[in-house]
């Protein structure tokens, strides 16, 4: 009797512990897994995106270079002859008008006495000729001597204007501005004595600005003159100017290690470039065939720039160098992979992506 109670409670025991087992199998199951064992619908694990075809774009060829605005043609303004500066009137960086006086200069002593020199000359030439002159009418006097007196003459009396037109007779005179422009040098000092032709300060104008570029050397090969050139202030860069390259500099500057390019810009046509003022310039260099995608499909990370593209319902990555941009479209080139026209580009969706996952495509 107690045998058969033991092997009832130990049935009863057993039962429980399945009917247990059965339980917490049932409560633990994975809500994504039917209870017929059935596969889950794989768009639960799939990411909704947008999609646009890749496109074949021609783009320009640009490169970046950064300069300084200066004045346009620099003139150097001299003093003709030998003096000493009484009084300068102006200081690098004013702006001058035409005539606008520079510097007030007296005559060097010896440049002064020069000129009496030419003067006695010519006065003496002047009267051995008439002398000889009187001599001959009286037989006195050959005509070779008449017509050496008159060599003498004329010789005395280009000498005088020769002083003359380098203000061998003024005394104190002022130098003016021959145009309208800016003072971007003084190369001299009140009380200075100059000699003949010395520069005095230099002018430049400022109806045309020009913009002095530093090229990569690697780069410069491909600058030409004509190239057209966007200008804009490092400092605001929404305010650009178009202008072009009007000359290109074969030697690499010691101070920068750069080759320098030149852009002139009217002055008229800018009111924020001013001499002085650092600006960026994007040179266009040519135009090149290029893929091109909506600047929302381009992504960056620690290793760079990717995009994805759709194949066979699932994201493949592609890593690109990211180019200019131009009406809302990036320039890509592909970096890891190639780029297949065959394959959309996502550009909605894209940042909750991941390479190999499953996709798939809303309307636009």
């Amino acid at each position: 009797m107690r045998r058969r109670r033991a092997l009832v409670f130990a049935a009863l025991a057993l039962a429980a512990i399945v009917l247990a087992v059965i339980a917490w199998r049932m409560f633990h199951r994975s809500p994504a897994q039917p209870a017929g064992g059935a596969a889950a619908p794989t768009d639960a694990a799939s990411v909704l995106v947008q999609t646009q075809p890749l496109q074949r774009i021609t783009m320009a060829d640009t490169l970046t270079a950064f300069g300084d605005v200066t004045t346009g043609l620099v003139v150097a303004v001299s003093f003709p002859r030998a003096g000493q500066v009484v009084r300068l009137m102006v200081v690098p960086g004013e702006r001058v008008k035409r005539g606008t006086p520079l510097a007030t200069l007296a005559s060097d002593p010896i440049a002064r006495l020069a000129y009496t020199q030419a003067v006695s000359a010519a006065d003496f030439a002047r009267g051995e000729l008439r002398r000889n002159q009187e001599l001959f009418g009286l037989q006195l006097a050959t005509q070779s001597q008449v017509d050496a007196a008159r060599k003498a003459l004329q010789d005395a009396q280009a000498n005088l204007e020769a002083q003359r037109k380098i203000g061998g007779d003024v005394g104190v005179s002022e130098v003016r501005a021959p145009f309208e422009g800016v003072v971007t040098a003084v190369a001299v000092a009140q009380g200075d004595r100059l000699q003949p032709g010395a520069t005095i300060l230099q002018l430049g104008h400022t109806d045309v600005l020009r913009v002095r570029l530093g090229v990569e050397p690697a780069d410069f090969n491909r600058v030409r003159v004509g190239h057209p050139v966007t200008l804009a202030p490092v400092d605001d860069p929404q305010h650009t100017i178009k202008a072009a390259i009007t000359e290109a500099q074969g030697l690499v500057d010691p101070k920068t290690q750069l080759v320098d390019a030149l852009a002139e810009i009217d002055v008229a046509s800018s009111t924020v470039l001013v001499p002085g003022r650092h600006v960026r310039a994007v040179i266009e260099v040519g135009r090149l065939p290029t893929w091109a995608v909506p600047r929302s499909a381009v992504l960056t990370d620690a290793a760079g720039a990717y995009v994805f593209q759709v194949v066979s319902g699932h994201a493949h990555q592609v890593r690109v160098t990211r180019g200019e941009q131009s009406q809302g479209l990036y320039a890509v080139s592909a970096l890891s992979g190639p780029l297949d026209a065959s394959r959309p580009v996502v550009v909605t969706g894209n940042y909750e992506l991941k390479d190999g996952m499953a996709v798939r495509e809303g309307s636009q």
